[in-house]
């Protein structure tokens, strides 16, 4: 719209000015730079408006690449619990050590993972699940500080019995 009116208002000047050039072979070379200068300036007009229109436009999602090396393992993090009144330290690996003690396929699957030479199947996969949903439901209460290292593990045998 506004490239629309602009090459109007453009177009009702140059006739304008073309009206005091009195010499014809003038206005002949006057007309052919007003052209030429129409055509340099709409070019560059939609160069800039096709560059926007891509550069906004997420295109077709492409297919999924290969996947890469497993990276380095991470820490399982940093907890800033005061020690003096027999706080637990590292909340997860308790968890996990409990359930490694009261579900031997766990210990397997973790071995087998922390080897990195054979892959998991599906039954590895959902005994890790179902590990993940016993710590995330087990961390929170452990983090919270309430409780002592002996009725932390107390609860967690508690909670796997049930």
């Amino acid at each position: 719209m506004i490239y629309t009116i602009t090459i109007l208002t453009v177009i009702f000047i140059s006739i304008i000015i073309s009206k005091f050039i009195v010499n014809p072979e003038l206005q002949y070379i006057y007309w052919l730079v007003a052209f030429l200068l129409f055509i340099s300036v709409s070019n560059i007009y939609m160069t800039i408006h096709y560059y926007v229109k891509l550069r906004n436009d997420p295109g077709i999602k492409g297919e999924r690449g290969d996947s890469g090396e497993k990276g380095q393992s991470g820490s399982n993090g940093v907890c800033e619990i005061n020690t003096s009144c027999d706080a637990i330290q590292d909340c997860r690996g308790l968890i996990e050590d409990r359930l490694m003690e009261k579900m031997p396929e766990f210990r397997a699957v973790r071995q087998k993972r922390d080897k990195d030479v054979e892959t998991l199947d599906a039954r590895d996969n959902s005994i890790l699940r179902q590990v993940n949903g016993y710590i995330s439901i087990l961390e929170p209460k452990c983090k919270s500080g309430r409780y002592t290292l002996e009725e932390m593990t107390k609860l967690i045998d508690d909670s796997f019995k049930n």
